[in-house]
């Protein structure tokens, strides 16, 4: 792999940093900028972080470990059947408000955070050790585990897989808190060779069986849900792991496992296939995996090398891979001056699209690629996407003549949500979302220049090499409209770009 020339750093592979290493460029002049520095120091400005931005204050000061506290004694002091049942829907309905929060929290760190690539990894790590609120029930223990991505986001891979071993919310989601000496639970033994570090083919049922005595031990402290360990419950005798014999415990396994040649090619392999694309060839990832070692498994050196790659900035690896929700709807608020939706609505919107964060659909986190378009979601995606920029429920977006991106079923070949009639876009919550800015997306002149206009606009949203027929669009739906062009033009006008294949692709 060989760094990016400086002759070929321009606009477009800053556009194609500002996308993949976080959620698109918040203005034309942040992408100008970052045009002007090179792909060195491009690169830099998303690899220097501020310690703040990796551990932010909590959402909302009621998130603590005892916010429920109250009300947990008197579901338990309860003799009354009904006032029990009264008093758990109100801790469901609580914790689901909370969660709602998060999530919102979370959507406005990707808009607003001048260190996207933290959220970005902070991402990442939420689909690779997938954990879902469904089982955890406690939104202080999600939020928990959420600043843990966060804080290692760019440093040890060894330091967070460690970290995670002990964090409260996977000791509830694989079942290791009441995992004993007498009677190890395998869960999350096996989740952690076969889904976290090395992939299947590199370890034996014996193995799961010896790694789930070494993390014998782990509990949660009940006062302030956070980790402790009971030695008197751990399995301090000899085990057989991975053709090493020692009284291992977790950390000690993880080391075991982070020697194994495997366990740096799966890793490269995973970041590769979400930074840039499906096709990693081997030798690519042979040298990635060589450099992740070199480095101890730090993450920080490993994505400079990624970015700074004239492989990365390829033409195939570019406008080529589908937009998750998460992307799109931080993308949307953040390249356009509209508001992150109420907690409400946004989560709903997530959940109808496929990709709610805290509730991945199983341990395996999300699927990705081609499961995000399907005719449900893709109806629904233009819907919302003018809800936004409109800020009222609209018809049905303008006819295109591009080929949208291929539509497939998820698993099973059920629709991931309810069919949404592409005339009659269901709103997604009652309360009203305030219309894009448009004194913020456009200059004085640009409402005179139409041609002017489309192609800032094109730019600005669909970055790198678009078909002319976009143009050509765009440039018919406004034609004869009286200037200097009024805000409703303007907004329809970027109603119709977010409602192209072209958006949903980065």
């Amino acid at each position: 792999m060989t760094p990016l020339a400086a002759s070929a750093w321009d606009q477009d592979a800053a556009a194609h940093l500002a996308l993949r290493a976080g959620f698109g460029p918040k203005s034309v002049e942040e992408l100008e900028k970052l045009a002007s520095l090179g792909p060195e120091r491009a690169v830099e400005t998303f690899l220097s972080v501020a310690a703040a931005d990796q551990d932010p204050p909590p959402p909302s000061p009621d998130l603590t470990p005892d916010h429920f506290s109250a009300l947990e004694a008197q579901i338990r002091n309860s003799t009354d059947l009904l006032e029990k049942r009264e008093l758990q829907k109100q801790k469901r309905q609580e914790a689901h408000r909370q969660m709602q929060e998060l999530t919102r929290w979370w959507i406005e760190r990707m808009v607003q955070t001048p260190s996207p690539l933290v959220e970005k990894m902070a991402f990442f790590w939420h689909g690779h050790f997938a954990t879902s609120m469904e089982k955890v029930q406690s939104p202080y223990k999600m939020w928990s585990q959420n600043r843990t991505f966060r804080r290692y986001a760019l440093g040890s891979f060894r330091d967070l897989t460690k970290a995670v071993s002990r964090d409260p919310a996977m000791l509830v989601w694989l079942d290791l808190n009441g995992s004993r000496k007498e009677k190890p639970n395998e869960n999350f033994a096996r989740e952690l060779m076969e889904l976290f570090t090395l992939g299947e083919g590199h370890y034996s049922e014996q193995d799961v069986k010896e790694a789930a005595r070494a993390f014998t031990g782990y509990r949660i402290n009940p006062v302030d849900q956070s980790f402790r360990f009971m030695p008197g419950q751990f399995d301090g005798t000899p085990k057989t792991f991975l053709g090493r014999t020692g009284p291992w415990d977790g950390d000690q396994v993880i080391d075991i496992i982070l020697s194994q040649p495997a366990c740096a090619r799966f890793l490269v392999t995973k970041l590769w296939r979400f930074f840039v694309n499906d096709n990693a060839a081997p030798e690519l990832v042979d040298h990635l995996a060589g450099e992740l070692r070199r480095n101890n498994f730090e993450l920080h050196p490993l994505l400079r090398v990624i970015f700074r790659s004239t492989e990365f900035y390829a033409d195939a690896c570019r406008n080529g891979q589908i937009k998750g929700p998460v992307q799109w709807i931080a993308q949307t608020c953040r390249t356009l001056p509209v508001e992150v939706p109420s907690a409400e609505v946004l989560s709903n919107v997530l959940r109808q699209l496929g990709q709610l964060p805290f509730y991945p659909p199983n341990v395996k986190g999300w699927e990705g690629g081609t499961a995000w378009i399907n005719t449900a979601t893709l109806a629904f995606r233009y819907a919302i996407g003018r809800q936004l920029i409109l800020g009222r429920p609209a018809p049905k977006p303008p006819e295109f003549t591009m080929q949208p991106p291929p539509m497939v079923s998820n698993q099973g070949g059920q629709p991931a949500v309810e069919a949404v009639a592409p005339n009659q876009p269901r709103p997604p919550g009652a309360r009203p979302i305030a219309p894009l800015d448009v004194a913020m997306l456009v200059t004085g002149r640009e409402r005179v220049e139409p041609v002017a206009l489309v192609k800032d606009l094109c730019h600005r949203l669909c970055p790198g090499r678009l078909p002319a027929s976009l143009e050509e669009q765009c440039l018919g739906l406004i034609a004869g409209k009286r200037l200097p062009l009024n805000d409703q033009a303007i907004r329809e006008l970027v109603a119709l770009m977010v409602a192209t294949p072209n958006f949903q692709l980065c």
